[in-house]
């Protein structure tokens, strides 16, 4: 029996575990959990341990936030493990997979942060979540457009990840921020909340964007390689020209202001890097998001 497969009551903790997440999933209002997706890649292979990457590196950083005087050992938090994925099956039937044990112990009154995987494992979050909140907002914070309507022959891949997010949340309310290259198709074809490096510093557009964001229920999913590969190399599509660290904290404490009900932080890959970085720098921006967004 998976994890994910018990009844709610008897859900253990994953071993190992994100930093912090002592309580149980009945004693808890914010939810970590992996999906250990990676669908069809042409170059660096390594996303799918990225939620075993991250929790591993959280053990190098603090639960206390000095900037924010709070500490996640105060949070109500849990960490279920990883989603269950059917090996060597297509693409859409593992996200299926996901999708439905997320609905097994997801409900509104809980808030799910994810740990990917690749771009495309936050598809199925969107499916499960979406439903109950049909005002929902999504903000991307990346490096890539991920808007491709296929990639190597496949619709369900990191690549196309935010056109899969799309067909659920309608263009409009998906806001693309940060991106710095991608295809002259996905450029030339830019959904309507397209915000681009060329358009504007990331921090800058999203505090631009927030009176527009104030009010609805938001969805952040932070690909990894929005930062610069001199602080984040552990990626599968590393770009130069990206933030630091400290520059992403800053979107993410602007956005403390907002009605965050769920996010995720995707593409971690420590087989690129075997400082282990990535993960530590991720883990802490993960950090900063839970006690930004939901410490108080």
């Amino acid at each position: 029996m998976g994890l994910f497969d018990r009844p709610a009551g008897c859900v253990k903790q994953a071993d190992p575990r994100f930093i912090a997440c002592r309580e149980s999933l009945s004693d808890s209002r914010i939810i970590i959990y992996g999906i250990p997706f990676e669908g069809r890649v042409n170059l660096r292979k390594g996303a799918a341990a990225g939620p075993t990457d991250l929790r591993l590196a959280s053990d190098s950083i603090e639960t206390y936030s000095p900037a924010l005087g709070r500490d996640m050992e105060d949070l109500p938090v849990c960490d279920l493990g990883d989603c269950d994925l059917p090996p060597d099956a297509p693409p859409r039937i593992q996200l299926d997979a996901a999708r439905d044990q997320i609905r097994r112990w997801w409900h509104p009154g809980l808030i799910p942060f994810m740990l990917g995987g690749d771009h495309t494992a936050t598809v199925p979050v969107i499916e499960a979540i979406a439903p109950a909140f049909p005002d929902l907002r999504v903000l991307q914070l990346d490096a890539h457009p991920d808007t491709r309507e296929e990639f190597l022959g496949e619709r369900y891949t990191y690549a196309s990840a935010m056109a899969r997010v799309m067909e659920v949340v309608p263009p409009e309310r998906v806001y693309q921020v940060g991106m710095r290259t991608g295809s002259r198709e996905e450029f030339e074809r830019a959904r309507p909340n397209f915000f681009p490096l060329a358009a504007g510093p990331p921090w800058a557009t999203v505090k631009r964007l927030l009176p527009e964001l104030l009010g609805h229920p938001l969805y952040v999913t932070i690909d990894v390689d929005v930062l610069d590969p001199s602080h984040a190399p552990g990626t599968g599509s590393p770009e130069p020209g990206g933030l630091s660290v400290p520059e992403l904290i800053e979107i993410v404490r602007l956005l403390g202001e907002a009605h965050v009900i769920g996010g995720d932080l995707v593409e971690v890959a420590h087989a690129w890097d075997p400082t282990g970085r990535t993960g530590i720098a991720a883990s802490w921006v993960i950090r900063e998001a839970l006690l930004t967004w939901w410490g108080k």
